[in-house]
């Protein structure tokens, strides 16, 4: 099996999350793909940053959704996980299309629901990826739903994640993402350990899984002996 270990955040348990060093460290420790968090300053850039709010990563107050980036680019978004990365700052998606450039397999972002995104945004958002010609690793994932719908109609050719949380979700979201086509499920590991037919189910109808967050060896372990061939993982990268 062709196991794709894809890294959370970047390599979030050797560098802060969704930095530039968490990314960089992500390709050098042999991750295949990167999964990270995208939503938009108060000026519409496009910011790679988690929480809705600053407090926890830049020991600010304030919504992410109310600064500028100009704001938001003089906030420490490294010192919080060790004294060295102080001067790491909230990346722009611009800013990490470098180390993006050299990611093996998948993209995986995780558009997140503070914001709502004007057309003009998502088509400036599928202009960027294009233009840096990763479009083909790009796989958009939202619990905004309608979002995704205004992706597709943009871009017919990129792939969509659903979101499964829950397990009595499992028709359902498979139904969006079957009709969606060029889709997956990206969904909680347990649910798929505590559910193992689902992999082989949907793979039936053209649907695959990308699981998140294993950091445990005897999950990743057996996942793999389900089929899972996607691995959203904090700190086991490199590990078989």
């Amino acid at each position: 099996m062709n196991l794709e270990v894809v890294a959370h955040r970047g390599f979030s348990a050797m560098a802060p999350e969704n930095t530039i060093a968490a990314f960089s460290a992500a390709i050098k420790g042999g991750a295949n793909s990167i999964e990270f968090d995208l939503q938009l300053s108060r000026d519409g850039v496009p910011i790679i940053f988690h929480d809705e709010t600053l407090d926890r990563i830049t020991g600010t107050a304030g919504r992410v959704r109310e600064k500028s980036l100009q704001e938001l680019k003089q906030l420490n978004a490294g010192g919080w996980f060790a004294e060295q990365f102080v001067g790491e700052t909230i990346p722009t998606l611009a800013e990490a299309l470098g180390c993006f450039k050299q990611v093996q397999k998948f993209l995986y972002f995780d558009v997140k629901p503070h914001c709502q995104w004007s057309q003009t945004e998502i088509e400036g958002l599928i202009q960027q990826v294009t233009e840096a010609e990763i479009l083909e690793k790009c796989v958009i994932t939202a619990f905004n739903e309608e979002f995704l719908e205004q992706v597709r109609a943009c871009c017919p050719e990129i792939k969509l994640g659903y979101f499964l949380i829950e397990a009595t979700d499992y028709p359902q979201q498979l139904h969006k993402a079957t009709t969606a086509g060029n889709a997956i499920l990206s969904s909680l590991f347990d649910v798929v350990l505590e559910n193992p037919h689902f992999v082989e189910d949907s793979r039936s109808q053209g649907v695959d899984w990308v699981v998140w967050t294993v950091d445990r060896p005897e999950h990743f372990q057996e996942l793999i002996e389900l089929g899972v061939k996607r691995i959203i993982t904090n700190s086991l990268i490199g590990w078989t």
